[in-house]
């Protein structure tokens, strides 16, 4: 079984706080300790700052943001242009008794603010 969300539109943020990408929420189903494949894939966010800025990506689930996270930021403290860093960012997470919401995370580096104009998705392989 595959699960699947689409963000559409224009998003940003400048939160330094995990907050959710609009449009990338899943409810994984229930199960017996299954190790589920969560993807994140962000292909061409970028961020706009002048102390080096950048972007950070994580997954949630049931409100706590798994390790590892994805972070993307630019070689200089102000870019010339806003480079696109695709981000794509792979969680293994278990299976419980009940079902589990897990959305997909973001946050910006050093006070920047991340862009996403194209969709985004959120995929879970379930086994």
């Amino acid at each position: 079984m595959i699960l699947y969300a689409q963000s559409t539109g224009t998003h940003a943020t400048n939160s330094a706080n995990w907050t959710p990408i609009p449009g990338l929420t899943l409810t994984l189903p229930e199960g017996a300790k299954d190790l589920v494949l969560v993807i994140l894939n962000v292909p061409n966010p970028y961020a706009t700052g002048h102390d080096f800025p950048g972007g950070a990506f994580g997954i949630s689930v049931d409100g706590s943001v798994q390790a590892p996270i994805a972070v993307f930021t630019y070689d200089t403290s102000t870019p010339q242009s806003s480079g696109r860093k695709p981000t794509t960012l792979v969680v293994g997470v278990q299976l419980t008794q009940k079902p589990q919401n897990v959305q997909g995370m973001w946050q910006n580096v050093r006070s920047s603010t991340v862009i996403i104009d194209s969709p985004a998705t959120l995929s879970v392989i379930v086994a």
